[in-house]
C-alpha cells in the first residue's frame, strides 16, 4: 500500500510537470484496468507515455502552421474580441487526428465602446457566438493539420488525447 501511494505521488507529480513544461495533456486512451497492476492509479492518471504525439516537425512547426492558417473571425473584429480556445482530439495510431472539440472557450478582450452600445440580451448572444465562431475556426484548421508522429507507449504506437489552446488576437492591435 505504501508502495502504491509513492508511486502515485511519483506518477502526479511527474504528470503535472510534463503539463507545465509542455502545456499538453496527453494520456493514453486505450489505457486497460488490470487487479494486479496498480489499477487505481491508471484509472485515476492514465499511462504515462513514452513518448508523446508530434506535429511534423515539432513545437515550432505546429506553431508556424497554427500561425499562417488560422484566420480570425470578422464578426470578432467587428468588436475588437480576442479569446482563447482549448481544442481537444485524438491522435490515433496512425497519425490522424480524430474526434476534434472544443472546450473552455474564453473571451480575454473586447472594444468596450462598441460592446457597451448593445443590449445586455445582444451581448450575451455575441459572447455565445464568438466562442463558437473561435470553435469552429480551431476544428477547422486542425482538420488542415498533417498526419502526426502517433504518441508511443512501450514501444508500440497507442492513440492519445491532446489538448491544443489556440489564442485569437485582433489583428487590428
Amino acid at each position: 500500500m505504501a508502495d502504491m501511494t509513492i508511486n502515485m505521488k511519483r506518477t502526479i507529480l511527474l504528470i503535472m510537470l510534463v503539463v507545465l513544461t509542455m502545456g499538453v495533456a496527453a494520456q493514453s486512451a486505450d489505457s486497460t484496468r488490470t487487479d494486479n497492476d496498480n489499477s487505481e492509479m491508471k484509472s485515476l492518471v492514465g499511462e504515462l507515455l513514452k513518448q508523446s504525439p508530434q506535429f511534423p516537425g515539432g513545437k515550432a512547426e505546429m506553431m508556424k502552421f497554427l500561425s499562417k492558417n488560422v484566420k480570425y473571425p470578422e464578426l470578432a473584429a467587428a468588436y475588437g474580441v480576442e479569446g482563447r480556445v482549448v481544442m481537444t482530439f485524438f491522435v490515433e495510431k496512425d497519425g490522424k487526428i480524430s474526434d476534434i472539440s472544443a472546450h473552455d472557450c474564453t473571451i480575454q478582450r473586447f472594444n468596450t465602446t462598441k460592446f457597451g452600445q448593445e443590449t445586455e440580451a445582444r451581448q450575451k448572444e455575441l459572447k455565445e457566438q464568438f466562442a463558437l465562431l473561435f470553435a469552429k475556426e480551431g476544428a477547422r484548421v486542425i482538420r488542415k493539420m498533417p498526419k502526426w508522429e502517433p504518441g508511443r507507449h512501450n514501444d508500440e504506437r497507442v492513440r492519445v488525447k491532446y489538448n491544443l489552446p489556440i489564442q485569437f488576437l485582433d489583428p487590428n492591435k
